[in-house]
């Protein structure tokens, strides 16, 4: 495998960790999971809705996965749209809502979907180079 290749293919398993710990978070220690994210946790029935970020995190982390071993273009672009839609959420949040901009959040949110969507290019199947 060329270097190119293998330090993009190292990046998308980094994400793919990333996103299996913070699901795996949500479903062990909730209050740390939400710190990690900048929010409170919450309690009662909003404590249920808000674990459905756990499921966010834990389908993004199989979609990457079905990514690296099938090398599907489709599985890297599923795992791409919610985490850039996630960054344009938070964007939308604070200018129209009166969010404090989350810059790391957002760039990291970014950073991963551009990975992503190159490697849909590089590393799926039929890809060029």
């Amino acid at each position: 495998m060329k270097p190119g290749r293998a330090v993009l293919t190292g990046l998308v398993g980094l994400i793919a960790l990333l996103m299996a710990t913070n699901a795996a978070l949500w479903l062990l220690v909730p209050a740390r999971a939400a710190e990690v994210l900048a929010m409170p946790l919450l309690t009662g029935p909003a404590l249920s809705s808000q674990m459905d970020i756990g499921a966010f995190f834990m389908a993004g982390a199989l979609f990457v996965t079905l990514a690296l071993v099938t090398r599907e273009r489709t599985w890297f672009l599923a795992a791409a749209l919610p985490v850039l839609g996630a960054a344009a959420y938070r964007t939308t949040a604070f200018a129209l809502h009166g969010a404090p901009f989350l810059a790391d959040k957002v760039g990291i949110e970014i950073a991963m979907g551009v990975i992503l969507i190159i490697a849909a290019r590089v590393l799926g199947r039929g890809a060029g180079v």
